[in-house]
């Protein structure tokens, strides 16, 4: 397996050799003490088949996933792990051609996610059988179900594999949606008090959910039909969520459900949403906002007093570590802002002119945040995401934030200078934004002028990798702009390739390998001077997949 992982399509010569023995591995091995040579066939056939591409494999696989169906596995076998892996690499493998597999797989998964199903009546006048095996679940239409704990480990690894099956079949999957968004919706709504279980199930559960919404919005492209199942999806999903980011305010389950929010609303696609649903939601949104940073206001007042109360004592009786424990809540609705934000942003993407109405909302919110240190780099992302997706229909709150946004620049944040630095990368290209070019050109070759950050400080290396993006892109755009006592290019190359930020990475080194290709003189330079040095980065950059894709590659050789 490991070889043909290795060797690819190259593989294919030793094919028909290896696969016969892993066949015969399958029916023979069949003993307990086999199980995991068994377990181990079948992942090998997996991999092979993706080694060597569907076209080869397609045939086999109908004789892998039919070995697998029939197998019985105890919750303790080791091949029960085995199966669900190699089942999500072979739907990996043939993408839509996996479809076909479907019928026979499907009522076995849902049959591990139906809550009613898995309902155990304590046994009379057996005391041993209420304990902490059991936990009791209310479904979305208030009843209780009593479920054994090992069920929520089949449930997780059955939504894994629809997570799988769903995001490698996309529009594949499209009849498959409406029994699926059945199984899954009590799902979303289930609450068990005591642990954790059925909040895993639930966050994965609402991740799957979105992945049905852009499956539906694909299908119905591919078919020539409307987008009005992944408008329903959207509309339950959220009817099914939203009132429990309301009324939870426990900040785990929060972070969880808000993301998948999100998600859903990125991949229903434009044309879905109106301006009222829009401006409802983002209302909704804001009082979220508030209702976290009221939590946050209490928590920094509790901190406060304690440390009050702890400045009376002796010194000996100080907690050592009580600082950095208080970090974790302050942290926690950080992020869980930035996921609400992350909504805003979401509606941006697919209902930018629906959303323009809500604009100075927007501004207003942005105008208090920036102003305070705890919710600057809150405040400057949801900048991001209006240059990001209404770019210059967003021009009258310039005023409010493009100052913040060039005084962040130097921010002693580092995430703060991050997201200044983000905001000029997605300024660049916008017409008004020549006006603050020449001082912003200046600001960025004085910050990336600076002492390189310390190797241990992450932040700082990552903001440093979002100026160097922000100049290329000011370079790209605006380059005629550019003072010409800086040398902006030679500062940008020397630091280049980057490698902190690999999600920027990604698109700097694209955006520098097309530049290449158009042979953009600034880049190359007189004479082309720089060429060297170009040809220095690619090397650097190529078959790295944390910060070169493999279309950059191809694009590369």
């Amino acid at each position: 397996a490991v070889i043909a992982g290795v060797m690819e399509k190259d593989f294919v010569q030793y094919y028909d050799s290896i696969m016969p023995m892993l066949k015969q591995f399958v029916m023979t091995a069949t003993s307990k003490k086999e199980n995991r040579l068994r377990g181990k066939s079948f992942e090998c056939m997996s991999l092979l088949g993706i080694a060597v591409g569907k076209e080869k494999f397609l045939n086999d696989a109908k004789e892998a996933i039919g070995a697998m169906m029939n197998t019985q596995v105890e919750a303790d076998d080791v091949q029960r792990e085995y199966i669900k892996e190699a089942s999500e690499r072979i739907c990996t493998c043939l993408k839509k051609d996996f479809a076909q597999f479907l019928p026979p797989l499907l009522p076995g998964i849902f049959r591990n996610l139906r809550l009613d199903e898995m309902h155990a009546p304590a046994a009379a006048g057996n005391a041993d059988d209420d304990d902490d095996s059991y936990v009791q679940v209310q479904t979305g239409d208030g009843k209780y179900v009593r479920v054994h704990t090992e069920k929520f480990q089949d449930m997780m690894q059955s939504v894994q594999l629809l997570h799988t099956f769903v995001t490698e079949m996309e529009g594949g999957y499209f009849e498959a949606i409406p029994e699926t968004a059945k199984v899954l919706l009590p799902l979303l709504t289930a609450r068990e008090e005591y642990t954790m279980l059925c909040d895993e199930v639930r966050g994965t559960a609402l991740q799957v959910w979105s992945l049905l919404i852009k499956s539906a919005r694909l299908g119905a492209q591919e078919r020539g039909q409307p987008n009005a199942m992944a408008k329903e999806l959207l509309g339950t999903g959220l009817q099914a969520v939203f009132g429990q980011l309301e009324q939870n305010q426990e900040t785990d389950f929060l972070h969880e459900i808000s993301s998948g929010i999100a998600e859903c609303i990125k991949n229903v696609g434009p044309g879905v949403l109106s301006s009222e649903e829009v401006r409802t939601l983002t209302s909704r949104v804001f009082a979220l906002m508030d209702q976290s940073l009221a939590r946050s206001a209490k928590h920094a007042n509790e901190e406060a007093k304690n440390k009050q109360e702890a400045s009376h004592l002796p010194q000996e009786l100080h907690g050592g570590d009580e600082d950095d424990d208080e970090q974790g809540p302050a942290a926690d609705e950080d992020q869980l802002r930035r996921n609400y934000e992350e909504i805003l942003g979401a509606m941006m993407k697919v209902s930018p002119a629906e959303f323009l109405p809500c604009l100075p909302q927007c501004a207003e919110r942005i105008q208090h945040w920036v102003a305070t240190k705890e919710n600057k780099v809150l405040g400057l992302y949801l900048v991001c995401d209006l240059l990001d997706h209404l770019k210059e229909h967003s021009e009258t709150a310039w005023p409010i934030f493009m100052p913040k946004i060039f005084e962040s620049i130097f921010d002693s944040d580092a995430d703060a200078r991050t997201a200044a630095a983000y905001a000029v990368n997605l300024a660049a290209p916008l017409p008004k934004f020549a006006e603050a070019a020449p001082e912003v050109f200046k600001a960025l070759a004085k910050l990336l002028s600076a002492p390189k950050p310390k190797k241990r400080d992450e932040k700082a290396k990552i903001a440093m990798d979002n100026a160097v993006v922000a100049m290329l892109s000011m370079l790209k755009d605006k380059g005629q702009l550019c003072p010409p006592d800086l040398q902006a290019w030679d500062l940008a190359l020397s630091k280049l390739p980057i490698k902190d930020d690999c999600e920027e990475a990604k698109k700097v080194h694209e955006k520098v390998i097309d530049m290449v290709l158009q042979q953009n003189q600034g880049l190359l330079g007189a004479d082309n001077r720089n060429l060297g040095k170009v040809l220095s980065i690619l090397a650097e950059i190529y078959k790295q997949e944390e910060i070169c894709s493999k279309e950059c590659d191809d694009k590369i050789l």
